[in-house]
């Protein structure tokens, strides 16, 4: 088989699987209510076999986080309430950092010219600031994600950053988020019906998870303006 043409069949393939994946996720309406109840049955489902569910959940994470799906979001929700709350942080985490890698593998080995002819000034910015500084610059980037996930993904796969040295950063910069997550996850779990959710842990968690995002962002901006003022 030409090589031309073995690139465009395994470029085919890859995005009827990802359509096939989105197509069936958006499908699903989650609601709130779904959510605790998707809780409550894993819980009981993990008590009985931990092991298998665990390997499920975490092999699912890496194929939504690597076709650039949503949903990693209410799997950690769903995650924090049954699995523990260790458990779930460290198997959330790696999943999450794994999926980003098997993106930045494909956009260096299979996408490379569209994503370079599709984000040219991004991949400009962060080449820069990779050769500042490589490992501080991947850490903030994680912490502050200003370049959307996907995309930096996709960039830093054509950027000279090892593998290793981007599965690693990932973990350590995507660890925080994951923590609230798992921590919201975790206190919604408690709840045993929807007039439970005005309480202070709730509250709290749910809180620290719509407003950390941004301040993290404010700050990164704040960060960068003092610098080129």
């Amino acid at each position: 088989m030409p090589v031309t043409l073995l690139k465009h069949w395994k470029k085919s393939a890859l995005l009827l699987v990802a359509a096939l994946f989105l197509w069936v996720w958006l499908s699903m309406d989650v609601s709130l209510q779904d959510m605790l109840m998707a809780q409550r049955e894993l819980a009981m489902h993990f008590m009985e076999h931990p092991t298998l569910v665990t390997l499920i959940y975490f092999s699912l994470f890496v194929v939504i986080t690597a076709l650039c799906l949503p949903g990693a979001g209410v799997l950690m929700l769903v995650g924090g309430g049954c699995m523990g709350f260790g458990l779930c942080i460290v198997v959330s985490t790696a999943a999450s950092a794994l999926g980003a890698l098997l993106t930045f593998l494909a956009a260096r080995f299979l996408f490379r010219e569209s994503v370079e002819q599709r984000f040219a000034a991004k991949l400009l910015e962060i080449n820069r600031g990779i050769e500042k500084n490589e490992v501080v610059y991947l850490l903030s980037l994680r912490l502050a994600p200003i370049i959307p996930f996907v995309a930096f993904n996709l960039l830093a796969g054509l950027t000279r950053v090892k593998p290793w040295t981007f599965l690693w950063t990932s973990f350590l910069g995507m660890l925080p988020g994951t923590v609230l997550y798992v921590n919201a996850g975790h206190e919604l779990s408690k709840v045993s019906q929807l007039g439970e959710l005005i309480s202070t842990e709730v509250v709290v968690s749910l809180t620290a998870l719509a407003l950390v995002p941004f301040l993290i962002q404010w700050a990164a901006k704040q960060i960068q303006q003092r610098k080129t003022a």
